[in-house]
């Protein structure tokens, strides 16, 4: 089943050598790269909250201070001067809370804009994750008993003996039939369902044929036997947790396609940045100073926009933005949901391992594997963390 999975499936698989370091290293720099610049742009948000409530503060006890001279006035026109005043006054702290509106909108479709980016690069090194298949070809091969030792040859007599009396045998033919159907049984062929019956059955037979003189043949069969049935049941407990690669595949599509739409909408329609450009200049760009400069001059570029729009359209500027901010969000949530389902079915690997670790005929290729599966995890953990990754999700925007 896994070898059906798509390119686009990428990410349960450990990089070796160099291409582990080049991946993790992209995404930790391109994690550097985002959190700097909207770390930077928190700062600035942060002074200018401090600077907007120190005004507020300050009109406000100008205010007061003109509510009780009023108050305590009892002359007419002095009165009416401050009321005036009162009023620019009242006007000045409007103009603070306006600015300190589109402050926020400011940020946070920037915050949308990087953390968009960002899903760019961060989707990459998961279509990595495939350029190695050691820890599912070693998961082949303990599927198939075609890769334990012995076990070819002694198929070789076995298979000898179904050819020779398939044709009393109607089993037998049948076995022999699926047999040539399926071709090299060394590439891959699952030991389970229906050819694992009619394997069992025929093995079975091939052993209740030999006689007393052919006891060693006898005892290596009764070994083989058992040896087929536990790789059969492995391989279908096996099976079992790889279903679910196929909602997580499809999970990823639908979240690519979903995140291209965004990038189109929002770099193309609404910044006016050639997406060819940014995958140059970001996506692709290995430097990450150049990174770094180009995904400032993006935020700027977004910052601005806010501005013209609020300036061009007063009366609705916010809702188009509002609406792209929550999709990205979104986004951003649905892929920190993907990478604890993936995350999950790992650890479901760790449970099969641990259940054949006493069978004697699997426990030597179950140490292997294990130490295969450490690599995974390890090399998915130290990329993505789930619960962080929705967590900064949730947190990604400033409330006004």
């Amino acid at each position: 089943m896994m070898k059906n999975l798509t390119l686009s499936l990428s990410l349960f698989v450990a990089l070796s050598g160099s291409a582990v370091a080049q991946s993790l290293s992209s995404t930790a720099s391109n994690e550097r790269v985002t959190d700097q610049v909207l770390k930077e742009l928190s700062r600035e948000r942060a002074l200018l909250s401090q600077n907007l409530d120190f005004r507020i503060k300050e009109i406000d006890s100008k205010i007061n201070n003109l509510d009780e001279s009023i108050k305590n006035s009892r002359n007419a026109s002095d009165k009416v001067e401050k009321l005036l005043e009162r009023v620019k006054f009242l006007e000045e702290r409007q103009s603070e809370i306006d600015k300190n509106t589109i402050s926020v909108y400011k940020y946070n479709y920037s915050s949308a804009v990087l953390n968009l980016a960002s899903m760019e690069r961060e989707i990459k090194p998961l279509n990595l994750f495939n350029s190695s298949r050691e820890f599912y070809s070693t998961l082949d091969k303990v599927s198939n008993p075609m890769h334990y030792e012995g076990y070819q040859e002694w198929f070789g007599k076995f298979q000898g003996f179904v050819k020779e009396n398939q044709e009393d045998n109607a089993r037998l033919a049948a076995l022999n039939h699926i047999i040539q159907v399926t071709g090299d049984l060394s590439q891959g062929t699952p030991f389970v369902g229906m050819f694992a019956g009619s394997l069992f059955d025929g093995i079975g037979t091939f052993i209740n044929s030999l006689n007393r003189r052919e006891k060693e043949l006898r005892e290596q069969s009764v070994q083989m036997l058992k040896l087929t049935t536990s790789v059969s049941q492995f391989t279908h407990d096996k099976d079992l947790i790889e279903t679910e690669w196929d909602a997580i595949n499809k999970s990823l599509d639908e979240l690519k396609n979903i995140q291209d739409k965004a990038m189109v909408e929002n770099f193309e329609q609404m910044l006016g940045i050639d997406l060819k450009t940014f995958g140059r200049k970001f996506t692709n760009e290995t430097d990450a100073k150049k990174r770094t400069q180009y995904i400032l001059d993006i935020s700027k570029i977004a910052e601005n926009k806010i501005v013209e729009e609020r300036e061009s359209n007063p009366e609705n500027w916010k809702q188009n933005y509002h609406d792209q901010m929550l999709a990205v969000q979104n986004l951003k949530i649905r892929f920190g949901d993907i990478t604890f389902r993936i995350l999950e079915n790992l650890n479901k690997y760790e449970g099969l391992i641990e259940k054949y670790k006493k069978d004697p005929y699997l426990k030597d290729k179950m140490s292997d594997l294990e130490l295969k599966l450490d690599i995974v995890k390890n090399s998915f953990e130290s990329t993505f963390n789930p619960q962080e990754y929705i967590k900064a999700s949730n947190e990604m925007y400033i409330v006004e």
